[in-house]
């Protein structure tokens, strides 16, 4: 007995955010960190990387990481970070993400996107939703 192909298809719209994050407290704290998901991080991210920088991730000092902040319209801005990999296998980033975060009135419950753009060797970061 042959088995029928299910050919319905469906158009779903591109959504380019490996990483997608709802802000939490801490994220937006004083304390300057911005949290990431392991598991996307290690499964999209990092394996798009140059094997030296994904490397220096996991040192004492972290890796430089250049951070594209697309906004709404055609407005957008270049910074670098550090992205660590702390002892409990964390991932954040750090040294300018709150002072970032604080300036743009990033909240608790606001959600961003990112992605790893491998030809410029850069995050890109987007807020999609603002509460």
């Amino acid at each position: 007995m042959a088995q029928e192909a299910d050919l319905d298809l469906s158009l779903s719209q591109y959504d380019p955010w490996v990483i997608k994050k709802k802000l939490t407290a801490s994220d937006t704290s004083m304390n300057g960190k911005l949290l990431l998901p392991r598991k996307e991080l290690l499964d999209s991210i990092i394996p798009q990387m140059r094997q030296a920088m994904a490397q220096q991730i996991g040192t004492e000092n972290g890796v430089e990481v250049k951070v594209h902040v697309i906004e709404e319209g055609n407005e957008a801005d270049d910074y670098t970070w550090i992205l660590v990999k702390d002892i409990d296998n964390t991932y954040f980033l750090k040294r300018g993400w709150g002072p970032f975060a604080r300036a743009n009135n990033y909240q608790e419950g606001d959600v961003i996107g990112l992605m790893w753009d491998q030809s410029y060797e850069r995050f890109l970061l987007h807020k999609i939703v603002q509460y």
